[in-house]
């Protein structure tokens, strides 16, 4: 339950990051993205916080939304090893650079989903 609590304050904080400075957020992922180790480290993240969510869903107010997104996080993650990291890297910048002016905009919505979490699993 605590790795889900963690996430759901961590993408609180990168909400509130990408609501008040979106300019710097799109900067500091395109240069996050141009980082050697960004590949192996999203397959960890993504399958590291993905079990969790499998595991503990059940004991959270939402088990069903937390264990889909449970499987989403560790199919991704299982997907992605399959995923060239030259082709993941032109992917994370071509997008980011393609959604950049939205951040704040993707900021807000994922300020509520950070929130769902921490309500569903405290």
């Amino acid at each position: 339950m605590y790795a889900i609590a963690a996430f759901g304050l961590l993408m609180i904080a990168i909400s509130l990051l990408m609501i008040v400075h979106p300019e710097t957020w799109v900067d500091e992922a395109v240069r996050y993205c141009r980082l050697w180790y960004m590949h192996p480290l999203e397959i960890i993240i993504r399958i590291g916080f993905g079990v969790p969510f499998i595991i503990y869903a059940e004991s959270s107010r939402y088990p069903i939304a937390l264990t889909g997104f449970g499987y989403l996080l560790v199919g991704v993650g299982i997907g992605l090893v399959f995923v060239p990291p030259s082709l993941h890297r032109r992917f994370g910048i071509w997008s980011i650079q393609k959604i950049g002016r939205r951040f704040r905009a993707a900021g807000v919505f994922s300020l509520v989903l950070g929130g769902l979490m921490l309500y569903a699993v405290l």
